[in-house]
């Protein structure tokens, strides 16, 4: 892996080492999400649309894509995820690779890519996972996006710990601790994940300090057309519980 995100992909223990409480922790719903591609690659003339789920995660919005007529093809940096989402969509394609760098030699009739993008905090890996995405977008294809929003995502970086606790399957208990901050145009989260195992015994906890770069519609904007994509719509975000997040749609001429 050789982009800075995708290290990040394989460290982050929220990605790898407790994927399995992914789904439990990220509790947005995945139809509002999943109609709206399902009805823009509709209404660009894909019915049955071969997609790239770009940053895969769980595999849970490429099933609900697949249960709606579409193919899709599994990519994601994280061992971890990228094997449930495998197990989630047996018929389709896993891919484990680096977002900026994903190394496939076909085309899709789409690319959807949900929250990752703002994991790449450096301009360099911005515009080569967008210039990827613009070549594996085959004419008159189309980009889903979902990012972050940097204004609203500036008034969330409240300084404040926030838990949830999850049972995982084993009978273990994981907290997972967060504090977001806002430095120099990033989002600097502490995380703490503390295990409990069935008979109560606490494991020492676990940190990690992981780094987001939100986007401005004038970013987005610029890196896009620089990638070759056009029709560009930048719009509040579908199907999240917040209001930092922006959906964007663009074609591929």
């Amino acid at each position: 892996m050789s982009s800075r995100s995708a290290r990040v992909s394989s460290e982050r223990p929220f990605y790898d080492l407790h994927a399995d409480a992914y789904d439990a922790l990220i509790v947005d719903p995945v139809e509002p999400w999943v109609d709206r591609i399902d009805q823009h690659l509709r209404g660009a003339g894909f019915e049955s649309a071969s997609i790239l789920d770009a940053g895969c995660g769980t595999g849970r919005h490429a099933a609900a894509l697949i249960d709606r007529g579409h193919q899709v093809t599994l990519l994601d940096a994280a061992p971890g995820l990228l094997a449930i989402a495998a197990d989630r969509c047996p018929g389709s394609r896993a891919v484990r690779a680096d977002i900026c760098a994903p190394a496939l030699a076909e085309t899709f009739d789409a690319i959807t890519c949900r929250g990752v993008l703002n994991d790449l905090v450096e301009d360099a890996e911005r515009d080569q996972a967008l210039s990827f995405f613009g070549e594996l977008t085959r004419d008159g294809g189309v980009v889903v996006l979902d990012v972050r929003e940097a204004g609203g995502s500036r008034a969330r970086a409240d300084g404040i710990w926030r838990s949830n606790d999850v049972e995982l399957a084993d009978g273990t208990r994981l907290r997972f601790s967060s504090r977001p901050t806002w430095q120099a145009g990033r989002i600097v989260v502490d995380e703490r994940y503390q295990l409990t195992d069935v008979r109560g015994l606490a494991a020492p906890p676990l940190e990690y300090t992981f780094h987001m770069r939100p986007w401005t519609t004038a970013e987005l904007e610029d890196r896009l057309r620089r990638a070759g994509f056009r029709s560009i719509v930048i719009q509040p975000g579908v199907g999240r519980r917040t209001t930092d997040r922006l959906l964007v749609t663009a074609s591929r001429t």
